[in-house]
């Protein structure tokens, strides 16, 4: 909450209402709108928080309930940066994903910097996390992947579902990897994970390179130009990672950024 000289009560108007508004709305306690006028919807929910925290119930927001208010927003709440993941901010508070979207009903993967989540109670089960032999570490792609997963460099990929391991190196992409299997024999296990058939189909896998394990997605279509002749893979494909995007559209693709997810250990 932003810091205010004044107590705050019916009638008041300005900047440091609309912060009390937003802040109560936060909380759960619903204004109906963040107009920066103190009128009847912002003194109900002030009334509401009040009574629920055992403080005087007179709707003025003065000193005592601008700390207790402050209290709990310190202690629920959390803004999202950019490059930031729900798997982080589980680990950062003591909970699990789950817990987390739960509390703000969140459906999608793809969520804005900016968002103010709420945070649930710390809780004892153990989500699978990085730390997991099975699964991968949500690495953004911008400050994190796209720099250790560089122009040149061969990765060992893992498909989650089958456990079936190939090489591919990184011929270019910025927005994404975009990669070629390294040689005909690995083409011929990717070519096995797809079922025999090319295919756009999104798959979890893991991303092993410089002594690290990214959760990843990768299509199985070649497209696209290619630089290795001898692979039997005309072309190249689509590897993708945390909040990496399209180079057609510049868009996330949730398909890709569920399976990213998915290879964290994160979704079903």
């Amino acid at each position: 909450m932003a810091s205010s000289a004044r107590n705050l009560d019916w009638g008041c108007r300005g900047d440091d209402v609309t912060s009390l508004q937003a802040d109560l709305g936060t909380l759960g306690y619903d204004t109906y709108g963040v107009d920066g006028i103190f009128g009847q919807n912002t003194y109900n929910a002030v009334l509401g928080f009040q009574k629920a925290k055992g403080l005087p119930a007179d709707g003025v927001v003065g000193k005592n309930t601008r700390t207790v208010l402050n209290e709990e927003l310190n202690g629920v709440s959390y803004v999202l940066a950019w490059g930031d993941s729900l798997e982080a901010v589980a680990l950062k508070y003591g909970t699990t994903v789950q817990a987390i979207r739960q509390k703000n009903g969140i459906s999608s993967w793809i969520l804005p910097p900016g968002l103010r989540l709420l945070i649930p109670d710390r809780v004892n089960a153990a989500e699978p996390s990085r730390g997991s032999n099975r699964y991968g570490e949500m690495a953004d792609w911008w400050t994190v992947a796209s720099k250790v997963f560089a122009i040149g460099d061969v990765a060992t990929i893992t498909d989650l579902d089958t456990g079936l391991k190939y090489q591919v190196v990184r011929k270019g992409g910025s927005k994404h990897a975009d990669c070629q299997p390294l040689t005909a024999a690995d083409t011929a296990t990717m070519l096995k994970i797809y079922g025999g058939e090319w295919s756009w189909a999104r798959r979890a896998i893991l991303v092993s390179v410089d002594g690290r394990v990214f959760a990843a997605s990768q299509n199985g279509m070649p497209h696209g130009g290619q630089s290795i002749w001898d692979n039997n893979f005309p072309g190249h494909f689509c590897i993708h990672f945390l909040n990496s995007r399209t180079h057609g559209t510049d868009n996330l693709d949730p398909a890709h950024q569920a399976a990213v997810h998915k290879a964290a250990g994160l979704a079903k």
